[in-house]
This record gives structure tokens, C-alpha cells and sequence, in this order.
């Protein structure tokens, strides 16, 4: 029985092999290339092992284990970038405010906060996934086809990732602005104020001769009323 043949995978990912743009207009560019770097060398050994006749390691080499390792990299390292821009973005504001080192430290992404975002933005690989799982019980034509129609999920899989992470960058906005327009209170620097007043007052009514002299202040008092 002749293997089958599996086409590139290029045209099935679609938009994820278009040419990277600037990083200011897609900051993920370097992570949809590893993950299409990815799924292109599996396909190349895929495709090198049917040439070489032996089926089973061409199906091993996409198989379900594979397509998901290669999601949850490009949904981790995805998760990073967009924690690490998150707390750039909010130490840059607590530094425009001038924020004090202890309050900037409360700013940083908590597990909790990171592990919600890790789930939201692998969220839409769940449909491709499900697609992979169908691949070991296809015959050999139908995993060809089969093969196709996971690489096109991955296509509609990482578009809702990074809307999920522009919606991610987006949602965090209050609390940007917060930290940027974060004020000193000014409490303290009224009581200061308030103290220093009393005690001046206090001091010039005391070398005045207008209130009593404590005693432990006489000598000091007597030495100024002496000068002046």
C-alpha cells in the first residue's frame, strides 16, 4: 500500500504565515513564528518519514501529544509577554507619579492574576485540540485530511489568542491610570506644617516672657534674655 502524502501545512495555517510586522502593530509576532517554526519542522519530519515509507512515525510526529505541546509553549510564552508588558506599563506609571518602591511592589501580577490570564488566552486553542484528539483513530488518507483541518483551527486558534491578549492589555487600563495619577497624601505635610507653627508660636512666646518658663528650658532662656 503506497503512504499517503501530506501537503504543506502552509496554506491550512493562512493568516499565521503572513511576514512579521513591526513590533508595536503585533508584539506577539516572534511567538506565532515559533509556533508556526514549530508545526512546519513537525510536518517536515512527518513528511520525510512517509517519504521513507514508515507511516506510524509520521503519525507519531503529529501526534494529539504534539500539536499540544506546541500550543501550550506559543500560550505560555504568550502569557509572559503580556504580563511582562502589563508590569512595565504599571512601573513606568508608579514611576511618572512618583510612587514610593513598597506600593510599586503591589503592582506586580500575582500568580492568581497570571494563571487567569494563561487560561484565558489558551482558551481558543480548546476547538483545535479536540480536532487533534480525532487523528489517531482516522485511516491513513483521512489523517491527511484530518492533519489539514487541525492546522486551520491553529489558525482560528491563535487569532483568538491575540485578540484575548490586545482585550487583556486593554482591561488593565484603570488600574495604568491609577498608579499614573497616584498622589502623595499631603496629611502628613499639614501636620508637619501645623506642628512646626505651634512651636514657633509657642518659642516666641516663651522668650517673650508671655507664658512660664519651664525648668528645664530656664537656663537656655536666660542665656537668650541675656544676649538680647
Amino acid at each position: 500500500m503506497t503512504a499517503p502524502s501530506l501537503p504543506e501545512l502552509g496554506p491550512s495555517l493562512g493568516r499565521l504565515v503572513l511576514p512579521p510586522v513591526s513590533p508595536a502593530a503585533e508584539p506577539l509576532a516572534p511567538i506565532r513564528l515559533a509556533l508556526v517554526t514549530g508545526l512546519f519542522d513537525a510536518a517536515g519530519q512527518a513528511r520525510a518519514a512517509l517519504a521513507a515509507g514508515s507511516v506510524a512515525e509520521a503519525r507519531a510526529g503529529l501526534a494529539p501529544a504534539v500539536w499540544s505541546a506546541l500550543w501550550g509553549r506559543g500560550a505560555e510564552d504568550a502569557t509572559t509577554a503580556v504580563v511582562n508588558a502589563l508590569e512595565s506599563r504599571l512601573n513606568a506609571a508608579a514611576a511618572e507619579s512618583r510612587m514610593p518602591p513598597r506600593m510599586r511592589a503591589r503592582l506586580r501580577i500575582t500568580d492568581a492574576e497570571r494563571r487567569a490570564i494563561h487560561a484565558r488566552l489558551g482558551a481558543g486553542g480548546s476547538a483545535m485540540l479536540r480536532e487533534s484528539d480525532l487523528l489517531p483513530g482516522a485511516d491513513d488518507a483521512e489523517w491527511v485530511e484530518r492533519v489539514g483541518a487541525v492546522a486551520r483551527r491553529v489558525e482560528s486558534a491563535w487569532l483568538a489568542l491575540d485578540g484575548a491578549a490586545a482585550h487583556e492589555l486593554s482591561e488593565w487600563e484603570p488600574e495604568i491610570a491609577a498608579a499614573r495619577s497616584w498622589r502623595r497624601p499631603s496629611w502628613p505635610l499639614w501636620v508637619v506644617t501645623l506642628a512646626v507653627l505651634v512651636l514657633a508660636t509657642w518659642a516666641g512666646l516663651l522668650l517673650g516672657g508671655y507664658v512660664p518658663v519651664p525648668g528645664p528650658l530656664r537656663p537656655f532662656v536666660e542665656f537668650w534674655w541675656n544676649r538680647w
